[in-house]
């Protein structure tokens, strides 16, 4: 399959972000022909729980499906393209949301969801996560979408793989401080486990305040193409650009292997409760962000100049 990787910076006007999309889209399609166009996490823009961003609520999280779904699913019909919108803040119309991945196929039906199943940051108070995870059946063979930090549980590429996905989708938003670690991570992750890694992030910097500090996240692109053999194509980490390539299901190779010599008996502990499983981290989390609790909650490195608010 050719694949189209869209690296997207984020803008203070929602709608320029989904005009924005809609035109990539267009420019890469009009070129080519590309059988799947993948965005990063938060495709129209920063979700409106992110560090001062309330003013977005309303705008950035839509209903599925909706206008803003019935735009990308014309897209698809009209240009012959599966999409795959990296994230959209669902609004579940009852006061809860859910980050949710959308695979809207040729003929503009959606033809797969993958949930975030790991919440980072304020989503653990306003987001419902995913029970289950689970592989996609395509015309390019079984595919996994690992929606942002869903990739950092290791359990949660390998159960992909272990499902006969052979590429797995990551839409996610690479921090600048994590830059060098990510590129290793989704390029091992490839290699263990016999898969192609296909990731989409953001970059850019996003300004807003928390309480009266000022929070800056920076996003250092570096979305890349990773098979079992090593990085196939990476993007710049200053500005929006696309990549095409070209994607073989991978030939079996050393992650296969590993595979076979797994003994999943001795992986018991693995069934025991999460380490959160006693705590609220919710609440943690509330009292954290108004300073009147402990930090459990907190991510690594969010005191620092510049605060993320996901891996």
């Amino acid at each position: 399959m050719r694949v189209a990787v869209v690296q997207t910076q984020w803008v203070d006007d929602h709608e320029d972000g989904l005009r924005n999309a809609y035109q990539a889209i267009e420019d890469v399609c009009g070129a080519g022909d590309i059988d799947l166009v993948c965005f990063p996490e938060f495709l129209l823009g920063p979700p409106w729980y992110m560090p001062g961003q309330d003013g977005l609520k309303g705008r950035t999280d839509t209903p599925i499906p909706g206008p803003i779904v019935d735009g990308f699913q014309s897209l698809a019909r009209k240009l012959s393209t599966h999409i795959l919108l990296g994230s959209l803040v669902e609004d579940l119309q009852d006061g809860m949301y859910r980050n949710t991945s959308l695979l809207i196929g040729r003929q503009g039906v959606i033809t797969g969801r993958a949930v975030k199943a790991h919440a980072f940051g304020n989503e653990m108070v306003v987001c419902r996560q995913s029970d289950s995870l689970g592989v996609l059946s395509t015309e390019f063979g079984q595919i996994g979408i690992a929606v942002c930090s869903d990739f950092w549980i290791p359990e949660v590429v390998r159960l992909l793989a272990l499902a006969g996905a052979r590429t797995i989708f990551v839409p996610g938003g690479t921090l600048e401080q994590n830059q060098p670690l990510m590129v290793n991570a989704l390029r091992t992750a490839a290699y263990l486990n016999d898969v192609n890694i296909v990731y989409a992030s953001s970059v850019g910097v996003v300004r807003g305040k928390r309480g009266d500090r000022l929070v800056e996240i920076h996003f250092a692109g570096t979305s890349l193409v990773a098979g079992p053999q090593g990085v196939i194509t990476q993007a710049g980490s200053d500005e929006p650009e696309t990549l095409v390539v070209d994607l073989d299901e991978p030939a079996h190779g050393d992650g296969r292997r590993w595979q076979q010599l797994r003994r999943p008996a001795a992986y018991r502990a693995l069934l025991t409760p999460y380490a959160g499983a006693d705590r609220d981290l919710a609440a943690e989390l509330r009292a954290s962000l108004t300073g009147g609790g402990p930090d459990r909650g907190r991510p690594a490195g969010a005191t620092s100049a510049h605060e993320g608010t996901r891996p």
